[in-house]
């Protein structure tokens, strides 16, 4: 993992793959048109080394005494250190990020060189009054790994535990492995395929997310339907907290009284730090199918998807993309489009994974249920290029933002029978509150969402929103967005969050989803294990 090869005020690598190729003149004059701009402005990122760091909070004499307590560990106080652990992938971090207009930093910033190493860091933070912000990846969007210090703090320390990168064990006969909270995506699954198995967990930030974070956060990846979220394959962790190291239960079942494990999935940090973690695994499947089909309508599409999850066949996924976003990636291929008149036709891709006797079967019932919804064969071609890409389009939000326009994405989940309400209510809300924008008034703001994620009792709803960014008030503009979005998802009674997590941007609402009670308990808890707050403070309790 070497930081200089990745983009410290974006996304992924600092060489970015170039999406649009020979449309590209074409999709920016597109854009341009659709935002309203008589010419598209050039608002570049600022030279890091511009940005004014202040001094850190801890000083060198503390530093000292922690050095000699983990002497293996790397401690640093680099200014490109600091601003790089100041954010992680968020709008507003981006946003941060590029204009060097960043509120705080860690004072530190610490890789741990073992799990011996956290239990004397958490330590000496504890005693010392220092905050720990656990960094993971750093893609959390959110801002889930944002250096929070409070006035009862000393300072803060962002702690990247990436060099703790090794898969420990492998059962095969109880399909279960164990490795290191600090393996990036492509390690952990190169790993285990060479042993034969998968976790099958790919998020879209899986090339540079770790196996903690995917925990910490409550993650979902591409093929959740099969191998589940994270929630769903996570069988225990190792946790080092305030008062010392524990375990959580790894039983394959147990009537013990609730399970604390259950505790650990979506706690981002603010119970302990994750050290070793064990999950379930899968063999490889035998075989693959994966094929796109269109729906006349955004409403035939979601019935097929229902259908599908409540049939026996071994479904990896489903994706829906609604009339505006199978529009939108149309657009991009072919460098432009008339939104005036947008087809009501939607993509869907399907996905089964299994063996091959499995997936034969289950190929008959997808072309049974799509064709009695009018769901038209487009092949496998489709979706071998979305497979190609999956990982790429979180480039083009920073080359947007180099051009003034703004983008961004949220998500949710709700019940079958809430779904087409709640998928319009949202839409209209984040096209409404877009327009209300009395500086920039696009042509055609660009709302578009996808079914993913599904259910035997619902789905989740993936939204992407592309606006003329405001260079005066961006983040009240993005604020004035994310409200009104919100608001109408806890209206129908919808999760705030799906697989994002809570960080800081959701922290408002999440207190009404839980409950006031519910919200309580998880507060005591809280207090019980972590008494000076100290852990990844201000986000989600």
């Amino acid at each position: 993992m070497n930081l200089t090869e990745r983009k410290w005020c974006g996304w992924g690598l600092a060489e970015t793959p170039d999406l649009l190729k020979d449309k590209r003149d074409a999709f920016w004059n597109w854009l341009r048109e659709l935002c309203g701009f008589g010419a598209l402005p050039y608002t570049p990122p600022i030279d890091w080394r511009e940005i004014k760091v202040p001094p850190s909070q801890i000083s060198n004499q503390a530093i000292l005494e922690l050095e000699k307590k983990i002497p293996l560990s790397k401690i640093t106080t680099s200014q490109f250190e600091r601003i790089v652990h100041s954010r992680g992938k968020s709008y507003l971090d981006t946003l941060a990020l590029r204009t060097g207009k960043i509120d705080s930093y860690p004072d530190i910033v610490v890789y741990p060189a073992t799990k011996e190493d956290i239990i004397q860091l958490v330590r000496w933070c504890n005693l010392n009054r220092v905050a720990i912000i656990p960094f993971g990846g750093g893609t959390s969007v959110v801002g889930g790994a944002n250096p929070i210090k409070l006035d009862s703090h000393e300072g803060v320390i962002s702690l990247d535990i990436r060099s703790l990168n090794k898969v420990l064990h492998i059962d095969r006969k109880s399909s279960i492995a164990k490795a290191e909270a600090g393996i990036e995506g492509p390690a952990l699954e190169n790993i285990l395929r060479s042993e034969g198995v998968t976790l099958g967990h790919y998020p879209q930030s899986f090339e540079f997310s770790t196996l903690g974070g995917w925990v910490a956060s409550r993650g979902a990846g591409h093929q959740s339907i099969k191998y589940g979220k994270a929630e769903n394959w996570f069988v225990g962790a190792e946790v080092v907290s305030p008062p010392g190291p524990w375990k959580t239960e790894n039983f394959p079942a147990s009537a013990g009284g609730p399970q604390i494990r259950d505790l650990i999935p979506g706690s981002e940090g603010t119970l302990g730090i994750l050290t070793e973690i064990e999950f379930k695994v899968h063999p490889t499947p035998q075989e693959t199918y994966y094929s796109a089909f269109v729906f006349p309508s955004f409403e035939n599409g979601v019935e097929t998807a229902r259908l599908l999850l409540q049939e026996d066949i071994p479904l990896a996924m489903i994706r829906l993309s609604d009339p505006y976003e199978t529009f939108f990636f149309t657009a991009m291929q072919m460098g432009g489009g008339d939104p005036s008149s947008i087809p009501q036709f939607c993509l869907m891709l399907i996905g089964l994974e299994g063996s091959s006797s499995a997936v034969s079967a289950g190929r008959q019932i997808v072309n049974n249920i799509t064709s009695n919804y009018q769901g038209l064969s487009l092949g496998e071609g489709i979706a071998q290029q979305w497979f190609s890409q999956r990982f790429l389009l979180p480039y083009l939000r920073d080359e947007m933002l180099d051009y003034g326009i703004g983008v961004d994405t949220l998500e949710t989940a709700t019940r079958w029978s809430n779904l087409l309400e709640l998928y319009e209510a949202i839409h209209n809300a984040i096209q409404s509150a877009i327009e209300e924008d009395e500086e920039l008034k696009p042509k055609f703001p660009i709302v578009m969402a996808h079914l993913s994620h599904a259910y035997l009792d619902g789905a989740s709803l993936y939204y992407t929103f592309v606006f003329p960014r405001s260079l005066k008030n961006p983040e009240e503009q993005w604020w004035r967005i994310k409200n009104k979005a919100s608001e109408t998802i806890r209206s129908y009674n919808a999760t705030i969050s799906h697989h994002h997590g809570i960080g800081t941007d959701h922290k408002k609402w999440i207190s009404g989803e839980k409950g006031a009670l519910p919200y309580q308990l998880l507060y005591q808890i809280k207090q019980q294990i972590d008494p000076l707050n100290i852990m990844n403070p201000g986000k989600l309790i």
